[in-house]
């Protein structure tokens, strides 16, 4: 074989491998390993270089983890600005890889193809495991932390809500290729992805299913003007909403504590676990940032001040647990000051003008969600969060086909 045909092979069949294997939290740092050691000895460096400094939104993504570079430098806790940076090493790979070797429309296609996949193994696992429990030892595994033992239950819901927005996408198509053996199959992956998301039972994860198929259904009413079918669907998806809500305690009981977090002027300082310690936390990083406006206080020195802030309010559950802002806006402002906050946003912002100038509506979904998880999370604070934001956001930004809504 070719050397550079092995090369490009290689580097497309790697990209499968990790698709297949980040929702279930296993070999992916190898086989990134592997990405990046397969693009190092294919050489061809010049050409490359070339194609990574025409791309602004390449040297964008590159210039956001040099910031956590620069941070090491002013940092007093080197040990943990270290892991941090090794972390993210994600946010520098994948850019590099994919803007000089980007994939094509089609195997963008076969990629996601590989992550419903993933999605489907973890997902058995994940029932197969509460299923065996629940009978042999009497063990209700069947919800949240209990039952997606492979991954934190927010970070799957994401990746579930991915797939369920790609195959929503394509149903949504008018493909002539498309056989009704193979809608049937979406429909059914589609509605167990769902399933699952229920039983992950994250707050955040349920309410972007439900803006998924909120949007997609109006969506639907305007384009193909199905005004009686477009208003059963949103009666169903309202109906769906309130029956969880009403009969599922473990799913009504995370949603009250949340409303409750809202609309209540009192908070457990003692609590480490609740919306309603997540601003307490914003409040804290909010004086953080006060104090170390323009570079933040260094890539490793986030934690150890938020926790001499925690001490200072009495915040004794997020002072246990050494608790981050959860909100990753908050976490890089407090990490890199406005000059990381500002490359975040100016990443996002050209993210989405590169995505709506191509028309490419995954893309665009795909960074909703993010940005959506951003919030709550500092999702960029684990390796969960990174490879799965860096590894679909470069393949998308990228891809040498970005009308992949418009053509098979």
């Amino acid at each position: 074989m070719d050397r550079k045909i092995f090369h490009r092979q290689a580097h497309y069949y790697l990209a499968l491998l990790i698709a297949t294997c980040l929702p279930l939290a296993r070999l992916t740092p190898f086989f990134i390993a592997l990405l990046l050691l397969n693009w190092l000895v294919e050489g061809d460096f010049r050409n490359k270089y070339q194609e990574i400094f025409k791309n602004k939104s390449a040297l964008l993504f590159i210039a956001f983890f040099l910031m956590h570079l620069i941070g090491l430098s002013y940092t007093e806790n080197m040990p943990s600005g270290l892991f941090d940076v090794q972390v993210k090493f994600s946010l520098l790979v994948f850019p590099i890889v994919l803007a000089s070797r980007p994939f094509t429309n089609i195997q963008v296609k076969n990629i996601f193809y590989a992550f419903i996949a993933g999605g489907i193994l973890c997902s058995v696992l994940m029932l197969s495991r509460a299923v065996y429990t629940y009978f042999v030892f009497s063990e209700n595994n069947f919800f949240y932390q209990a039952f997606s033992f492979l991954i934190h239950p927010s970070y799957l819901s994401m990746y579930l809500n991915l797939a369920i927005a790609w195959l929503l996408l394509n149903l949504l198509k008018n493909s002539k290729i498309e056989i009704r053996l193979s809608k049937l199959l979406s429909v059914i992956i589609v509605l167990f992805f769902s399933f699952i998301i229920v039983l992950l039972s994250s707050k955040l994860g349920l309410l972007t299913m439900i803006f998924l198929y909120t949007g997609f259904l109006i969506y639907f009413i305007v384009s193909r003007r199905k005004f009686i079918i477009g208003l059963a669907g949103l009666a169903f998806i309202i109906g769906s909403v309130y029956s969880l809500l009403r009969f599922v305690p473990e799913v009504g009981a995370r949603v009250d504590n949340a409303i409750a977090a809202l609309t209540t002027t009192s908070t457990n300082q003692a609590e480490s676990e609740s919306t309603a310690v997540r601003m307490l936390i914003w409040s804290a990083a909010n004086q953080v940032i006060g104090e170390h406006f323009l570079f933040g206080t260094g890539t490793g020195d986030a934690k150890d001040v938020l926790v001499k802030e925690y001490e200072k309010r009495g915040m004794t559950g997020a002072l246990e647990h050494k608790l981050n802002t959860h909100n990753e806006l908050y976490q890089v402002f407090v990490s890199l000051g406005l000059i990381g906050f500002c490359l975040l946003l100016m990443h996002l912002f050209f993210s989405f003008h590169s995505a709506f100038k191509a028309r490419n509506i995954i893309y665009i979904l795909f960074l909703l969600i993010i940005i959506i998880n951003f919030i709550p999370e500092s999702m960029l604070e684990t390796q969960a969060g990174v490879m799965f934001f860096a590894f679909f956001n470069s393949m998308l930004c990228f891809c040498n086909d970005h009308h992949s809504n418009s053509k098979d």
